[in-house]
């Protein structure tokens, strides 16, 4: 990609979307973090996830003008630096859909067995978020030794590049990042939100008809954000089986675009989770946990 003059739609997609994220989430998230610092109350895990979700979202936006330096210019730091950007940014985007998903996993338990949650206490609410944290960093370690910086162009510039040893260590990075990274939250989120829907009766949805809307609106941003690149590494596992290069000819390029694509959802998640917990009427407990 970087044998690419500047002016070159490759670099200059990705940098404007990752420099729009940059612009709109880093002020929004820190705002939001604010206001919900503000109004956290003990023992509210909910408002503990929001903040938690804006956190991750703050930690992988803050680390995005070094990826656009690196889009536009030659990569001129260590590779080391190179490595853990890229296990920063990996880590924090994992551990936001892991919250997200412990958030409706949260829902769906607190509206239909309200004590079985309690029984779990504090300390085992600090526990999963730390276990959110190691699993996120297990599923964004491969970044650690595959990210290098290699040389892209005949003055002998560098970039920080994504660089498999192997097809089988491609095979399971890909596999490894789609399936954790993106099928079982899905699976998850959807089971969770289906399995409330059917057990809520009607009356009680039509309470809550706002915070379904906007619950709905959460889900679907994930699933429209994050879809994309899932799909183009199916695509990238699929052309490394076949041994084509239909798809390794476009890889470094697309995969830029639509990762920068996925990160606009940044921007949108503490907003929306934000606006659902003040839009909640706080005299019913049930519609207190997004």
């Amino acid at each position: 990609m970087h044998s690419y003059p500047y002016w070159h739609m490759a670099r200059v997609v990705p940098s404007v979307v990752m420099g729009f994220c940059c612009m709109v989430g880093i002020p929004g998230n820190v705002m939001v973090l604010i206001i919900l610092r503000r109004t956290f109350e003990s023992g509210n895990f909910t408002m503990l996830l929001m903040l938690h979700l804006a956190l991750c979202d703050l930690l992988a936006l803050v680390c995005l003008p070094l990826a656009i330096y690196n889009i536009m210019r030659a990569w001129a730091l260590e590779a080391t630096t190179c490595k853990m950007l890229f296990f920063l940014i990996h880590c924090s985007l994992n551990c936001s859909v892991l919250t997200i998903t412990l958030l409706s996993v949260h829902r769906n338990i607190q509206v239909l067995y309200p004590h079985s949650w309690a029984r779990l206490g504090r300390v085992g609410e600090k526990a999963l978020l730390v276990a959110l944290w190691g699993l996120s960093g297990t599923i964004a370690s491969p970044a650690l030794s595959v990210r290098d910086v290699r040389e892209q162009t005949s003055n002998g510039s560098g970039s920080c590049t994504t660089h498999y040893q192997s097809s089988g260590q491609e095979i399971a990075i890909l596999l490894i990042q789609t399936i954790f990274g993106f099928i079982f939250p899905s699976c998850i989120m959807v089971t969770s939100y289906l399995y409330l829907h059917r057990r809520v009766s009607q009356a009680a949805r039509s309470r809550q008809c706002r915070l379904t809307k906007l619950v709905t609106y959460i889900v679907v941003s994930f699933f429209c954000f994050w879809t994309p690149l899932h799909v183009f590494n199916l695509l990238a596992l699929g052309n490394v089986f076949m041994k084509s290069t239909v798809v390794e000819d476009v890889c470094p390029t697309a995969w830029d675009i639509l990762f920068a694509f996925t990160l606009i959802n940044s921007c949108l998640n503490p907003f929306l989770y934000a606006f659902a917990s003040s839009a909640v009427p706080r005299r019913n407990p049930e519609l207190t946990n997004v």
